[in-house]
């Protein structure tokens, strides 16, 4: 669910069309090498969470993905292959480059294998940032499925009842489609929030809220601290052990166990920083029930819980995806809002390498 405190401030921003956004991240990944597919599909999954309102994982990340592929920390062009298959799993390598393309793939195989059996899931291995992993759940939609998507990172969240940074925010996304009503979509960090927003607070100058983040010592944390190390860490949902921390904890050993010991590329605190394995599968919905029937109960589902008598102060009951869906409303209209350094860095970005300016 949307956090207000963490809106981009209109007063600071550059309000810039979905499409010239795609267009100009495109343009700048093919620059660097990029096979066109590969560049689309990162290009798209960037743009679809700026226009879902997911500003940390949207289209500026062009520009540190730009600078990992100039350094050679990413390789572009990537070579992505198939390890192992079966008729319901696959395991792949993303080649140490982008990581959108080889989820983008690890999806459609898996979509492809559950047409034909019911059920297909992939394992992705030698990876980086997948982005929003909403993006992959959700291109099951399209073909009536249910979608399941993660991804592993290195170490920033601390077990239940530690205190050093041990698992990655790991999150977790799952798409059901609805019919009448907007599609279920969930996509949640097993930390208490997604360590981008941490670094959004820094740079909006906010302080985040208690239980967001802990000290060397385990005291709470106000401030955005500026790197990583073992001076901090975040925590795991849930927070404190009344509040049940084991839950967020077991997420994201769950989210380790498919994405990193499944593919064996490597749980959290093996991989270290700045490399992630992900995970994805999906499920025809037709081989149980018809997919109209399934629908009609989705809808009844969503109305009962929009329809529940909400707390003191709320407007309404939201579900998951609604906030998302609302922010895409607003930005087909109006543009997505970015703040002016970054729209700097992505014009700057795009001079370096020789890409045309489109924004």
């Amino acid at each position: 669910m949307a956090l207000d405190f963490l809106k981009i401030p209109e007063d600071n921003a550059v309000r810039v069309a979905g499409d010239a956004l795609n267009k100009q991240v495109a343009a700048i990944f093919e620059a660097v090498g990029t096979p066109y597919r590969y560049a689309q599909i990162t290009a798209d999954a960037l743009t679809s969470a700026s226009m879902r309102g997911v500003d940390t994982h949207g289209v500026t990340n062009v520009v540190r993905y730009t600078e990992s592929i100039l350094a050679g920390t990413f390789k572009s062009p990537q070579e992505i292959e198939v390890i192992s298959e079966s008729d319901t799993t696959a395991l792949l390598s993303c080649g140490w480059g982008l990581g959108h393309p080889a989820a983008h793939i690890g999806m459609e195989m898996a979509m492809d294998k559950a047409a034909e059996h019911g059920v297909g899931l992939s394992t992705i291995r030698d990876g980086h940032h997948i982005g929003m992993v909403a993006y992959y759940a959700m291109l099951a939609l399209d073909r009536d499925m249910i979608g399941m998507a993660m991804t592993n990172a290195g170490p920033a969240v601390r077990p239940a009842l530690g205190r050093r940074a041990m698992l990655g925010t790991n999150p977790i996304a799952f798409a059901a489609p609805a019919g009448e009503e907007a599609d279920f979509v969930l996509d949640m960090a097993t930390s208490t929030v997604a360590s981008g927003k941490i670094g959004l607070a820094r740079q909006l100058g906010v302080p985040i809220p208690e239980g967001w983040a802990v000290g060397a010592e385990g005291e709470p944390l106000t401030e955005s601290p500026a790197d990583r190390g073992e001076h901090w860490a975040q925590n795991p949902l849930g927070n404190t052990r009344e509040q049940g921390a084991h839950k967020g904890y077991g997420l994201a050993m769950m989210v380790d166990i498919l994405c990193g010991v499944l593919s064996g590329g490597g749980y959290s605190s093996f991989i270290g920083s700045g490399r992630n394995m992900s995970f994805a599968m999906a499920i025809d919905i037709s081989k149980f029930r018809p997919v109209d029937e399934f629908k009609e109960m989705m809808d009844e589902m969503i109305r009962a819980l929009h329809d529940t008598p909400t707390e003191p102060g709320a407007e309404r009951v939201l579900v998951a995806g609604d906030p998302e869906e609302e922010a895409v409303q607003d930005r087909k209209a109006n543009g997505v809002p970015i703040l002016q350094q970054h729209y700097d860095a992505m014009v700057k970005i795009s001079e370096r390498v020789g890409a045309e300016v489109y924004i």
